[in-house]
């Protein structure tokens, strides 16, 4: 690992390079949270008059909640990996990046973590605006703190795992912006970004929990909004865990099958 060390690194420095180089599609995206934030909590201010509380939750916290949640979406959910590796299969240069010393997967995760740091950046510059539409505030308690902080670690590394999953799409298919798109959609909807998953009607709720996406978004965002707590916080962190082990599994199995594609498509 530490020899291949260095070149990860070259790989992160180059995908931060290549974002910058694309500012207005950051900037474009900033415009899209921060006015999904600005019209999300108009929503739910005008939902909540006369009431002092919805599901248990007031205001305040609902709207930081709506803040949190999809503060964490913008840095996660950047599927720019999904295009580079659909790019690298369709020309046939997958063919260079399976050959290079450093693992394909690996040379991937590098092209995230450059991504996703330059999306952490952007987030910092945006936060005067964010906090202009939107409501911040710190964590429910210090106790809140300790169990967000290893959720939204697990919460990363989850949908890394799902962007990965679904970026090895490009191997069996030669379009895949219609599955980015759906996959958007879903991820965003089921990691409750719109309302909190426990808001959902209960079939979708019961749903919700049996796919990985409220690992990503909800169960941290309520951890620091103090809606889950204590045991119940624990629990949430185990599920987490848990996905992160099916998902590791899973990336091996499909990464497998697919890396035997690209050898019987190369002959």
């Amino acid at each position: 690992m530490t020899a291949s060390a260095p070149g990860l690194r070259r790989i992160v420095v180059a995908r931060m390079k290549t974002a910058m180089t694309y500012r207005q599609n950051v900037l474009l995206l900033q415009v899209i949270v921060i006015l999904n934030i600005f019209i999300l909590s108009r929503l739910w201010t005008t939902l909540f008059e006369g009431r002092d509380t919805v599901a248990g939750m007031t205001l305040h916290t609902f709207l930081l909640y709506i803040t949190v949640v999809n503060l964490q979406s913008w840095v996660f959910t950047d599927l720019t990996v999904n295009e580079y590796t659909y790019q690298r299969v369709r020309t046939g240069e997958v063919v260079f990046d399976l050959m290079r010393p450093i693992g394909f997967v690996p040379q991937m995760l590098a092209h995230m973590a450059g991504s996703h740091l330059f999306m952490v950046l952007s987030v910092v510059v945006a936060l005067p605006v964010v906090l202009m539409v939107g409501t911040l505030g710190a964590p429910a308690s210090p106790a809140a703190l300790a169990l967000y902080a290893p959720s939204l670690v697990f919460g990363y590394v989850i949908s890394v795992l799902l962007a990965m999953l679904t970026s090895m799409v490009a191997f069996w298919t030669v379009e895949t912006s219609g599955f980015t798109m759906l996959y958007r959609l879903i991820n965003q909807f089921f990691a409750g970004t719109m309302l909190p998953v426990s808001l959902f009607p209960e079939p979708l709720r019961i749903l919700a929990g049996l796919l990985p996406f409220q690992s990503t978004g909800y169960i941290p965002a309520t951890i620091y909004v103090g809606r889950t707590e204590g045991d119940a916080a624990l629990r949430a962190l185990a599920v987490q865990g848990l996905w992160i082990l099916i998902l590791v599994l899973a990336t091996a199995a499909v990464w497998h099958r697919a890396r035997r594609r690209v050898a019987v498509q190369g002959g």
